[in-house]
Formats: C-alpha cells, structure tokens, sequence
C-alpha cells in the first residue's frame, strides 16, 4: 500500500476515534485546517513507513498556531510504521490531567 493511501486510512482512524471529522483535502482551505478535527482538537497526521520521523519545529509551530486561531488544542498523530502516536504540548497535558483529576477520572495526585 503506498504511503498516500497509509495517511489516508490514519487520518480517517483518527477522526473516527475521536468522534472528529476528516478535514477536506487535509486542511489545504484556509478556513479549514489541520488532517482531522473534534469540538476540542485540531490534528495534523504524520505517517512514514521508516524507521523515525523527527518532528521539526515547523511542523509543530504550524498545528499550533492553526489550532489557536481555531480556539482548538493542537495534537500532532505521528505513525510510524505500525506504532501510533500522539504530541502535545506539556502545558495541554497537564491542563488535561488536572481536567481530568477533577473529575475523578485521572491519578490520585496532580501538581
């Protein structure tokens, strides 16, 4: 399968999975950015069938610069090769976690 299609099927994973919509030719609108979005994430998908994928600041800068403008948390979704994986920013995660504490959802203690 190429790497086109590979995309393709994770960006549609991911909207799925997380109750999103699939961005129409992966965000290339002006209006309509990022690969994948719910009420409270913009996502850029990233695949590769290699063995890394180094995440440059560009990219990141990019996400979240779209995702602020769009009143949305910006998540990168890396694949590479079967592994999935999802960045964030540091500040989002621990908002995210304390979120989540306060609802009785998380760990026992966040600082």
């Amino acid at each position: 399968m190429t790497t086109r299609k590979r995309s393709k099927q994770q960006e549609d994973r991911i909207a799925q999975e997380m109750g999103g919509l699939v961005v129409p030719a992966s965000g290339s609108f002006w209006a309509r950015k990022g690969d994948a979005r719910t009420d409270d994430y913009l996502v850029e998908a990233k695949y590769t069938d290699k063995a890394s994928f180094s995440i440059k600041r560009a990219i990141w800068d990019k996400i979240r610069k779209e995702a602020l403008l769009d009143g949305r948390i910006p998540l990168l979704a890396v694949q590479i090769q079967e592994r999935k994986l999802v960045v964030m920013d540091e500040e989002d995660f621990h908002e995210l976690r304390r979120t989540a504490a306060q609802r009785g959802l998380g760990e026992g203690s966040v600082s």
